[in-house]
């Protein structure tokens, strides 16, 4: 079992609620910093960082989400969780404490406390036999707190004992299937550790973030994602994370793109959950899951009939926000996509064809239920809709699928998502051959990191998000789409670009990232996100490509166990 040992700016390090409470409400969570073993509390509004200021160069031998352990001339340095707020560890120096501002220094008895914008952080240290220091850093709200859990944990566990049990959750998890991608397997694994949150609020169970830094809450799809992978290691924690999802759900059937404690978007986003729902069914068989799911993913897919489609023609059309530059149209999932900058409304494919997939998997769930009025609905409902989308959305001068402008128009803008009708099962085998043909076009989507979200053609293409960026789950979709029509070979193809892309960036900077350079040259740190990026990566100063983001690393990991 090969683990993480590559270091790198952006590594979340945290509590999972896997292992007991955490908390989101000022989350006591860190970011691995660019100096080998400085660790940075992501406190708001200011930050405090750590590290073991040693004489020697640090060895990494593991960097997991919830330990660490490195070496040098003078020892050993093991690092990890005992709970939610705070770390245990050994090391051959005491770790040196600095704030973004001036640190409140508070010395009571034994333990040292450092204060910075309400949060104070105390560590109480004692010298080993062995010349090692044994020591607990522990975070509360007010110093008092800080030093009395200091001491109270102090001497309360083994520190063996605690990376022990942290490692050997690795151990207890299906072995990695494709050993040349071992290590970036392990990360996948850890992200997805660590991106799980407890009970709060109006989130009555364990959930996923896309990234506790920065994005924090639950997002629609992303929790499908998450479920989906979470599935094959872990189906209780799957259907949970995924229930999470559903219970958002309004009584009107409105399903929000965003979740929290105490507040929901007012926009969705793309319905793949009946898909993803069928996809954590398949692996345990469980129906009191499925009996759970229905009314919502039903009363979701109505919603949607009813509330996006203006003109009345069968198909579907995203919720858009012109006057928003950066960000026109959050609800289809795809930001700032030039797909959007139309000034008159369209009929659009990508939300039409996740809605002819999830229609069918509604109808195979009312199937399995024994439902057969219900899943007959459905099936007519999806049956309609793919001949619509084939009807309406197809150009035959092209080979392609578009988006329709209200006045008729097919949009000709060519995406990556123009191709989630070829994972959507919606055109013919010869509708398809003439897809692949601008599939796989040098000139076109077909890049070294596999498909461009835009044409290398349209005068928009750069490395910005959904202006050129390239996209995990979107060569997923289209691998998906490729094998099922029979096109083994290019899925297996497309596969083994994805993952070379993704390991080249991960064995150079230590995370998995939210979109990656068409290219495949640039760092996924320096390509543009809705702005260009600081010389030295730092989301605080402009959103990067979101490092160790949990949808990535759960379709990368699905990759390398050939689940696809």
């Amino acid at each position: 079992m090969k683990l993480n040992n590559k270091w790198g700016y952006g590594q979340l390090f945290g509590f999972s609620a896997i292992e007991g409470p955490n908390r989101y409400y000022f989350d006591n969570i860190l970011i691995t910093m660019h100096k080998k073993g400085e660790f940075r509390f992501e406190y708001r509004p200011y930050w405090n960082k750590f590290n073991f200021p040693t004489k020697s160069p640090l060895s990494i031998k593991y960097i997991m989400s919830d330990f660490f352990v490195a070496s040098c001339k003078e020892g050993e340095i093991l690092l990890t969780f005992y709970d939610n707020d705070t770390l245990v560890g050994v090391a051959p120096t005491l770790p040196i404490f600095k704030g973004e501002k001036k640190l409140e220094e508070i010395t009571e008895r034994n333990v040292k406390v450092y204060g910075l914008g309400g949060h104070y952080v105390g560590i109480l240290a004692k010298e080993r036999e062995d010349g090692l220091f044994e020591f607990v850093i522990h975070h509360s709200f007010c110093s008092t707190e800080a030093r009395a859990g200091c001491n109270h944990i102090f001497g309360t566990y083994n520190i063996n004992n605690l990376m022990e049990k942290r490692i050997s959750y690795y151990r207890e998890l299906p072995k990695c299937l494709d050993k040349k991608y071992e290590k970036l397997y392990y990360k996948c694994l850890s992200v997805n550790k660590v991106n799980v949150n407890s009970p709060v609020g109006q989130i009555d169970s364990l959930w996923t973030t896309p990234d506790r830094v920065p994005h924090r809450h639950m997002w629609m799809w992303d929790s499908a994602f998450h479920a989906m992978a979470f599935s094959t290691y872990n189906l209780p924690l799957a259907e949970e994370i995924f229930l999470a999802m559903l219970k958002q759900t309004r009584e009107n059937g409105f399903m929000p793109h965003m979740a929290n404690p105490t507040d929901m978007s007012d926009v969705t986003q793309p319905c793949v959950m009946s898909y993803a729902a069928y996809w954590v069914y398949e692996r345990g068989h469980n129906l009191e899951f499925l009996k759970q799911c229905v009314p919502y993913l039903e009363k979701y897919l109505t919603y949607d009939l009813k509330n996006r489609d203006k003109n009345n023609n069968g198909l579907l059309e995203w919720l858009t926000e012109p006057d928003y530059e950066l960000c026109k149209c959050g609800e289809s999932g795809l930001d700032n996509s030039p797909r959007f900058d139309f000034d008159i409304e369209m009929v659009c494919l990508d939300f039409t064809s996740y809605f002819v997939l999830d229609t069918l998997y509604l109808s195979k769930i009312y199937e399995l239920l024994g439902d057969q009025e219900n899943a007959a609905k459905w099936m007519k409902i999806h049956l309609e809709t793919k001949d619509k989308v084939n009807e309406l959305l197809w150009s035959e001068e092209d080979g392609m699928y578009y988006d329709r402008l209200f006045n008729g128009e097919l949009t000709k803008v060519l995406t990556n998502s123009n191709f989630v009708p070829l994972f959507a099962g919606i055109p013919s085998k010869e509708r398809v051959e003439k897809m692949m043909k601008v599939l796989f076009d040098e000139t076109l989507l077909n890049t070294p990191a596999s498909f461009a979200s835009i044409s290398k053609k349209d005068p928009r293409y750069s490395t910005d998000m959904w202006r050129g960026g390239v996209w995990i789950n979107f060569n997923y979709f289209i691998i998906k789409g490729l094998k099922q029509y029979g096109f083994k070979k290019e899925a297996d193809e497309v596969r083994n670009r994805t993952l070379e892309m993704i390991n080249k960036w991960y064995k150079k900077t230590g995370v998995v990232f939210e979109f990656y350079d068409p290219e495949d040259q640039i760092s996924p740190f320096y390509c543009e996100r809705k702005g260009k990026q600081p010389k030295v990566p730092d989301y605080r100063k402009h959103v990067h490509s979101i490092a160790d983001f949990n949808w990535s690393c759960c379709f990368a990991m699905l990759l390398i166990q050939g689940d696809y």
